[in-house]
């Protein structure tokens, strides 16, 4: 089978970009750990440094310095940071949404409040302590992030109009995850379609694809509502295409390729695709079966299975797959009329090529 024609151009892009970023977040721990005025905040900042730097996509980062050098920008140490903060943030709601979902596994490793916990359980009775502490930590992330910016010397205008985007993002994203919670082990799944539409749009779509790719056209001085318009055209089915591509992977992908569990969105009952998908085509007794198993309090491993297996019989995946196509195709068909330099629009198509298999 022969490789997609861009994606390429994506990963030289990645393999360029991706250690600078990284590099950023090293200098700005490495900082933090040296300017620490207590061997506690030390040794903390030394465990977020640990979890930021784990091995994973920067897919954020890359599409906002994607579009910042397409629409223009030089290069820049300041861009890059800011930049680097979206993996900041990345971490910060991946922290929330461990402890949330119960998880013990993030990015290859154990997820942070399991770290914390292990560390700190011995210094006091609260045997919640992991959780606790990773929830201030991921706090004092999004605080470090602001400092970032704050100290990225970007013209005040234009700085503005990033943190616009930036708390906008971030505020989507943030009663998107309060609509996942809502729908996260439902005695009974309501209007199944629209709610999972909603909750990849809010908590997925806008903090992955559509905010990284403006704040890099501001970032570079523009500002032109047309362009605003077209990028969010391009961006939202790419992101709902990531978000659709995670959701199949969080539930038929291997535990060592996604770096998380694959079986945490059948324990929880969450509303995917797939799930929606399989309500809408099954009939009678065998959609009550489904559903009584979907939203079934406590989950067994033949639970797991007998839900996997109902979505494959039930032609989901294909129902999915559909729609896939139809979210990458969406995309693609937007890209020529954005105002990205060429180089740049080869990368970005290299991008939609990376999501566009399931």
């Amino acid at each position: 089978m022969s490789r997609p024609a861009h994606l390429d151009r994506f990963n030289v892009f990645r393999n360029e970009y991706t250690p600078l970023v990284n590099a950023s977040m090293d200098d700005f721990f490495s900082r933090r750990i040296d300017e620490a005025t207590l061997p506690v905040i030390r040794e903390m900042y030394t465990l977020l440094k640990e979890y930021c730097r784990r091995e994973g996509k920067r897919v954020r980062p890359l599409i906002l310095l994607m579009s910042y050098f397409g629409y223009g920008g030089a290069r820049s140490d300041d861009v890059i940071r800011m930049s680097s903060v979206l993996e900041m943030m990345h971490s910060f709601l991946l922290i929330q949404d461990d402890i949330i979902d119960r998880s013990v596994l993030r990015r290859g490793g154990k997820s942070l409040h399991l770290v914390c916990g292990e560390k700190y359980d011995g210094l006091t009775h609260n045997k919640n302590i992991g959780m606790d502490i990773s929830l201030i930590l991921a706090d004092i992330l999004v605080m470090d992030s602001l400092a970032v910016v704050a100290e990225a010397g970007v013209d005040d205008v234009i700085k503005n109009r990033f943190m616009r985007i930036f708390a906008d993002a971030y505020g989507k994203t943030a009663w998107g995850q309060i609509l996942d919670t809502l729908h996260s082990h439902p005695r009974s799944i309501e209007r199944p379609e629209e709610t999972v539409r909603r909750i990849a749009l809010m908590k997925t779509a806008y903090y992955t694809v559509v905010s990284p790719m403006l704040m890099g056209y501001v970032l570079t001085g523009g500002d032109s509502p047309d362009e605003k318009r077209l990028i969010e055209q391009f961006s939202v089915p790419l992101g709902l295409a990531f978000q659709n591509r995670d959701d199949y992977l969080g539930m038929f992908g291997e535990e060592d390729d996604t770096g998380k569990p694959s079986d945490s969105d059948i324990l929880e009952g969450k509303a995917t695709f797939l799930i929606s998908g399989a309500l809408r085509i099954l009939e009678g007794g065998e959609r009550r079966r489904f559903m009584r198993t979907a939203t079934k309090k406590k989950k067994g491993g033949r639970d797991i299975e007998r839900i996997r297996k109902m979505i494959r019989t039930s032609g989901s995946i294909g129902l999915v797959a559909d729609l896939h196509r139809g979210l990458v195709d969406e995309s693609s068909a937007v890209l020529p009329e954005l105002g990205l330099a060429d180089e740049f629009k080869a990368i970005a198509r290299g991008l939609i090529e990376l999501v566009s298999t399931l």
